[in-house]
């Protein structure tokens, strides 16, 4: 009996797509999954031909957050230290798609609930359907929001924002999301593709150095005091401008025609 893989990567030229493949639970994570995540992206953040990644799920769901059953698992054995294995591996995973030197974009569709709304406010864009309900979860459970979220939430919508979508507990959906920045575009389905492939050719248009730079300094800029940005632009500013792309340009700029 086979088992399918609980990733799957598709390299398309200059783009690595990697689709959460756990329809049956609605592509919630597990260890196994989190850390094929982790390797994956690691791998690409190290390959400099890479363009982008595209993170989407199978199914028509994105993520349903962490899996409920193991969680059962955990309770029913009276020992919710079982599940500190894969908390660790969450975070690990989550910190690793945030930091990725490469662009990264989520398609969301259906599902999008508990840690599945960290790992999709960890990308650089996303990109929703109409279909699209982002549910919080975490005050059903009586659990915290992980995952990152207690961190990039309030961050992306605002404080207030956060503490209403956590007391209300109901699900947001596809347009309510769009106007408080959960996602940067809302599309239909039959529209994904195209819109897809005009992100594709935005992020190709980047210059590697320069968007791994600009996106640590953007990520820095969120805990560092106006005097120490400053201070770390000077030096990534002269390492972006020994690229070949930066020579490249000025000259094209400043030649005649």
């Amino acid at each position: 009996m086979t088992t399918d893989p609980v990733l799957l990567g598709e390299r398309d030229g200059d783009f690595l797509t990697l689709t959460l493949n756990r329809p049956k639970r609605l592509n919630a994570l597990n260890p196994e999954l989190l850390t094929a995540l982790k390797t994956a992206v690691e791998e690409a953040g190290a390959d400099r031909t890479l363009k982008g990644i595209i993170l989407t799920g199978a199914g028509g769901n994105f993520c349903a957050g962490g899996d409920i059953f193991s969680m059962r698992e955990a309770v029913d054995a009276g020992d919710i230290h079982a599940l500190s294995p894969f908390l660790s591996i969450l975070e690990e995973a989550v910190a690793t798609f945030f930091a990725c030197p490469v662009p990264t974009l989520c398609l969301l569709d259906g599902v999008v609930a508990g840690a599945g709304i960290g790992l999709a406010l960890a990308s650089d864009i996303r990109v929703a359907t109409e279909e699209t309900q982002c549910h919080f979860a975490f005050p059903t459970l009586g659990a915290i929001p992980d995952a990152g979220s207690s961190y990039l939430l309030p961050r992306v919508i605002g404080y207030a924002r956060t503490m209403a979508f956590y007391i209300a507990n109901t699900p947001i959906d596809s347009h309510q999301g769009l106007e408080w920045g959960l996602y940067h575009e809302v599309v239909s389905r039959e529209a994904l593709t195209e819109r897809l492939d005009v992100w594709k050719e935005r992020m190709a248009r980047l210059a590697p150095e320069g968007f791994r730079l600009s996106k640590e300094l953007f990520q820095r800029s969120l805990y560092q005091s106006m005097g120490d940005q400053t201070g770390v632009e000077y030096f990534a500013q002269l390492t972006a401008m020994k690229s070949e792309h930066f020579a490249r340009k000025v000259t094209e700029m400043t030649t005649k025609k």
